[in-house]
């Protein structure tokens, strides 16, 4: 069960509360030079031709885009899973995403815009399982890879682990 924060628990308990949870994401893959990195909330304006707004997070600018998210559930005996959807988006990242042959992965943090540089929850080690969109919006279905299908046996050898097959030296 992950630690929740005092302030961030008093905040979620209130019934009006004045601070805003933020989504930020970031998405890698070995096709991209730089990781993208999207926010849920316009916390700051970049620009205004064009129209840019963004959430400043330790250094790193996370664009904002319209999406939708559910957040990881934690079910037993099944890896977390969560689908996001960005909608009104460049048609370059629908585009990009479409390329991909091999899974990109993803990490997902909350913040609160009042306090952007202070991470409330993590979600780390995504994997999209599925992309699906139109030319302006797109929807990744993401999961951490079940320890079932995980390879096992593969580096377990006598070289490796000499223990195991009763050949250990004293």
């Amino acid at each position: 069960m992950p630690r929740v924060p005092v302030t961030s628990r008093r905040t979620m308990y209130e019934q009006h509360s004045s601070e805003i949870e933020v989504l930020l994401i970031t998405i890698t893959h070995s096709l991209l030079a730089e990781p993208i990195r999207l926010s849920s909330d316009p916390t700051e304006r970049l620009s205004i031709e064009p129209l840019e707004y963004a959430t400043i997070s330790r250094g790193d600018t996370f664009k904002f885009v319209e999406m939708a998210a559910i957040l990881p559930d934690d079910q037993k005996g099944v890896p977390p899973r969560t689908a996001i959807a960005f909608e009104n988006i460049d048609s370059a990242y629908v585009d990009l995403a479409r390329s991909f042959i091999e899974p990109a992965t993803a990490m997902l943090e909350v913040v609160y815009a009042s306090a952007p540089d202070y991470v409330t929850q993590r979600y780390t080690r995504l994997r999209t399982t599925k992309v699906s969109g139109t030319e302006t919006g797109i929807v990744f279905d993401l999961s951490r890879i079940h320890l079932q299908t995980e390879p096992f046996g593969a580096r377990q050898t006598k070289a490796f682990f000499p223990g195991l097959h009763g050949i250990a030296n004293a």
